[in-house]
């Protein structure tokens, strides 16, 4: 009976040791859920290069079913795709993500435009650069250290400024009025080519 006993205390030991190996087991498996399943600070997740002429390696000028698809590709899904623009000037097109907006022309990519004002919603900033590192938020006396020479500004629109590359003219508008001491000024859009009428265009 003793010997009964001690196999019975015995088994129950073993059992209860594989149940707290299981038990351990399943807590590692759930907490070692990847970071990369928590939703991206900023959107896309890669950083997309602006430039004069393109963004990324899509140019200005490309066919519109491409650039379509190639900016896809990059930027990730769009909110609803491509969408009439008639009678907004220099575009007649355009494709939109939270932050980002990229145009067409007669079946031609002919300008995009990025900036937490395009909506107004508390979207993530898009995340983009130019060549030289210029980004949203940015301020322009930083511009400036960046492109010295090439940077202008004017207060048509609220405020607005206009950088020459070797690619073309990247523009956008800025926080506050040009008269501000540049320290206090930001970079709140960055864009190139044609994004619609003058009155709605920075500069």
């Amino acid at each position: 009976m003793e010997r009964l006993a001690e196999r019975s205390t015995s088994s129950h030991r073993w059992q209860l040791s594989l149940l707290a190996l299981m038990v351990g087991t399943l807590f590692l498996v759930v907490g070692s859920t990847p970071v990369s399943a928590a939703p991206a600070a900023v959107s896309p997740r890669g950083t997309v290069v602006l430039s004069g002429d393109a963004v990324g390696a899509v140019r200005l000028g490309e066919a519109q079913q491409r650039v379509v698809s190639a900016l896809t590709m990059l930027i990730g899904p769009t909110a609803g795709g491509v969408r009439n623009a008639t009678g907004n000037c220099t575009i007649d097109a355009g494709l939109y993500w939270s932050n980002f907006a990229a145009y067409f022309l007669k079946g031609r990519f002919v300008g995009y435009q990025t900036g937490n004002n395009l909506t107004a919603t508390t979207e993530p900033t898009f995340n983009g650069e130019t060549l030289r590192g210029l980004r949203l938020g940015d301020t322009l006396a930083e511009a400036r250290r960046l492109y010295p020479g090439r940077v202008s500004t004017s207060g048509q629109n609220g405020g607005v400024y206009a950088i020459k590359t070797g690619a073309g003219t990247i523009r956008g508008y800025l926080s506050l009025e040009n008269s501000n001491p540049p320290g206090r000024i930001r970079i709140v859009s960055i864009s190139a080519g044609s994004v619609g009428c003058p009155a709605a265009s920075p500069g």
